[in-house]
């Protein structure tokens, strides 16, 4: 079950939906996300699995300790981890980078 409400999004130069969200369940906390875009762009989607990171424009999701959840606009670089294709489109989970500066 989602936890989180997917809002409009772009994965490099792709429109869709989706979010970020930090995972507490690793250590240190990382960012994952999801991003559904449409089926005729599943093979450009598919493309970023295994490339080099791409920009994510969205929401990210951070729950408090109290546990509400606050959205807010970000934009990241993300990994393409995994792709498929599922009924709402094509969707590709997506891990933060983490940029050295």
């Amino acid at each position: 079950m989602a936890l989180f409400a997917h809002q409009d999004a772009q994965l490099g130069e792709l429109e869709g939906t989706g979010y970020l969200f930090q995972n507490k369940e690793t250590h240190p906390a990382s960012y994952q996300g999801v991003f559904f875009g449409p089926n005729d762009k599943a093979e450009s989607i598919e493309s970023l699995v295994d490339e080099d990171p791409v920009s994510f424009k969205g929401v990210m999701y951070k729950k408090n300790r109290a546990g509400q959840i606050k959205g807010s606009k970000v934009e990241m670089t993300v990994d393409v981890t995994q792709f498929r294709e599922v009924s709402m489109g094509a969707r590709a989970l997506l891990e933060v980078v983490e940029e050295d500066e």
